[in-house]
């Protein structure tokens, strides 16, 4: 695998390194317990790099909520070290940007613009290795599920697309929106996106903390076969 410096925070494993299933959100969290120690002039914990769903390490909200989801669709990753098999392994998780913010959304910098001019800056600059896509391009993995709607729309952008289907495969259309299966839930409904590039599925989720997102909806999803053949391995 060409190196990268973009950072993994997910133990790298044969089955990660070359195409696995990437967990992709929009920037490292940066929670107020943090911000505290940075201001007391205190380090913040180093934790040991593991596999995705470890549940002893990386104990963020957004994470547990994560495997949560993934659960609901029957796909029942095992948190117990020691235990971790083909596809526990094949989980690696980032981020588009490096950088930490307690901020969510997908306003001001975290637009798409922004994510693809960052991008675009980078390869003008000849640091490349930096950036997000220089994973796809040397892992090529064959699903990524981005959080965040804003991420989904870089991804497509007309100006990244050459070094996307240059890894991963030609585009095969605008993102389609998945639907229920379940005619009866009545809460909040969310645009969930997918798509493929080459044989490369990819889905969008909302931000595990977007305002009124619930588990129930993401269990009711009805997810693509093949979107689940590939999560699936």
């Amino acid at each position: 695998m060409r190196n990268t410096r973009h950072l993994v925070i997910t133990r790298d494993y044969p089955e990660n390194t070359i195409g696995g299933i990437m967990v992709c959100g929009i920037n490292f969290g940066y929670s107020k317990e943090d911000e505290a120690l940075e201001s007391q002039g205190l380090e913040l914990a180093t934790e040991p790099l593991s596999f995705f769903s470890d549940e002893t390490v990386n104990q963020t909200k957004f994470r547990k909520r994560i495997l949560q989801w993934l659960r609901s669709w029957n796909l029942n990753l095992s948190g117990a070290p020691g235990m971790e098999g083909v596809l526990e392994k094949s989980f690696f998780q980032t981020n588009w940007f490096d950088n930490q913010t307690r901020g969510v959304g997908t306003e001001g910098h975290f637009n798409a613009k922004a994510m693809v001019e960052g991008e675009i800056k980078q390869r003008e600059q000849k640091i490349q290795d930096l950036g997000v896509l220089a994973l796809v391009e040397a892992r090529k993995p064959r699903a990524i599920i981005f959080f965040g709607a804003a991420l989904i729309e870089a991804f497509n952008d007309i100006r990244l697309r050459p070094t996307i289907e240059a890894a991963l495969g030609p585009r095969s259309g605008n993102a389609q929106r998945m639907g229920l299966r379940v005619d009866t839930f009545k809460g909040r409904v969310f645009n969930v996106m997918y798509q493929r590039f080459g044989s490369t599925s990819i889905v969008c989720l909302p931000h595990p903390q977007a305002h009124g997102i619930t588990d129930e909806f993401i269990a009711s999803l009805s997810v693509p076969e093949e979107v689940m053949a590939n999560l699936r391995g």
